[in-house]
């Protein structure tokens, strides 16, 4: 029996509460990964109290061969990228938010870059110049001064942490996540302190983002949380190096 062929990307995808549109943004994401070769798809589904479950065990029977879900109690977008990651089997692991406010095309555009700059890690920014970026003022605002409190505290190389586009070199991906504890928003965070440290070739990248309305608000109680969560980070880091 012949071995299978080697899986260049694995795209990891978490997902919380998205029956209406999962179906046919599995299906596009597909559409885009098979112009580049062997590849799986790992849907994570984080403790949905919709259908979503049901829906993308659907799918992974329809696909077999090319989609992989987990099921999870409710746990954290972090802890589903991390669950995710440790499932992967290809050379390089994509991030992508279920949504698709990120359209897949660009990881097409990701792989390139990766290709051609030799990087281990290729960070989708909403703030880099290039950008096409359709968001609230709002959440502007709340992008630059969260990026703001990120270059004081951490220095990183990459102006945004956040976007939830993000190409990574898996063997440097599994040993970055060794090192963190968050499970939720700052795992994106510290696990580029942590890529860093270990000393990634890291490129910023441009993305497109379409708004969709579950930006509407973000409430005092949860900017704390994140300014809260962001301190833990730098803590852990500088006590534990």
């Amino acid at each position: 029996m012949s071995e299978p062929a080697p899986i260049a990307l694995s795209v990891v995808m978490p997902l919380f509460n998205e029956e209406r549109h999962i179906t046919s943004n599995v299906e596009q994401t597909l559409g885009v990964l098979r112009m580049l070769g062997p590849f799986e798809m790992i849907l994570v589904n984080d403790g949905s109290s919709d259908r979503s479950g049901e829906k993308i065990d659907r799918l992974a029977q329809q696909f077999p061969g090319e989609i992989v879900t987990l099921q999870l109690p409710r746990s954290g977008k972090g802890e589903a990228l991390r669950r995710g990651t440790h499932a992967a089997r290809g050379a390089y692991v994509v991030f992508i938010d279920a949504d698709l406010d990120l359209p897949p095309e660009q990881i097409l555009f990701f792989v390139a870059i990766q290709r051609v700059k030799k990087a281990d890690a290729v960070i989708g920014s909403k703030l880099h110049p290039d950008s096409t970026v359709d968001y609230p003022f709002i959440r502007r605002v709340y992008s630059l001064g969260y990026f703001c409190l990120v270059k004081l505290l951490f220095g990183l190389p990459v102006r945004d942490t956040q976007t939830g586009l993000k190409l990574v070199r898996r063997d440097l991906l599994l040993q970055a996540l060794d090192k963190t504890e968050s499970r939720g928003f700052t795992l994106d965070l510290e696990l580029l302190v942590r890529l860093v440290q270990l000393g990634a070739v890291m490129v910023e990248a441009p993305v497109v983002v379409q708004h969709s309305f579950k930006f509407g608000g973000i409430g005092l109680g949860v900017v704390w949380q994140i300014f809260r969560d962001t301190w833990r980070v730098w803590r852990r880091v500088r006590t534990q190096g």
